[in-house]
């Protein structure tokens, strides 16, 4: 179930990217709008999703790795409140775009940044934890995980690339998480506190 579980925002992310326009004007503004108002509810799911992979790390990278997650659920949701649903907003409200609308996404766009570096950063030690722990059987999901997590820095859900990264972010969860799970021994997991 969990594997499933950490799986599933980077599906819907990467599904609701096939639907995301490429350019923000009046013919696109109410889905821009509305989407970004969807997004505000999976994108944080994202970051739980790494939380949980975290569970297993030594503590000394959890922690640090914890912070990474919740930058990312913080800085990406800034960009996606300011250039998403205030963006959209702004375009509707004024028949179109304007130059009024530039410092709005420059900001949201810097936030963007640093929240999808945080990301990154919290896959890098997911992986290398998993690897650490789970050796080959961990590689397949590291591999997908730490592309899709770059491919992410500049590529936001926008088909293709964003859907590219999305999509490899769940199968690199889900794959980390699936590892994990099968060297767990029933022992292992009925002493856990």
């Amino acid at each position: 179930m969990r594997t499933l579980l950490v799986a599933l925002p980077g599906l819907i992310l990467a599904g609701i990217g096939l639907t995301h326009p490429h350019y923000l004007d009046a013919s696109t503004a109410q889905w821009w709008q509305n989407m970004h108002i969807i997004l505000a509810l999976i994108f944080p799911l994202l970051g739980a999703a790494q939380w949980v992979l975290l569970d297993d790390s030594p503590k000394y990278v959890r922690f640090p790795a914890r912070v990474a997650a919740f930058g990312f659920v913080v800085f990406y949701g800034a960009l996606d409140a300011l250039a998403g649903i205030g963006g959209g907003a702004l375009t509707l409200g004024n028949g179109g775009r304007s130059p009024m609308d530039e410092p709005l996404f420059k900001i949201g766009n810097q936030l963007g940044t640093v929240g999808a570096w945080c990301f990154l950063a919290a896959s890098l030690a997911i992986a290398v934890c998993a690897l650490l722990k789970n050796r080959v059987k961990a590689l397949p999901g590291a591999v997908f995980l730490l592309v899709g997590s770059y491919l992410f820095l500049d590529s936001h859900i926008y088909w293709p690339k964003g859907v590219i990264a999305c999509t490899c972010i769940a199968i690199g969860m889900a794959a980390i998480s699936y590892a994990s799970a099968s060297g767990r021994s029933a022992i292992e997991d009925s002493t856990r506190t």
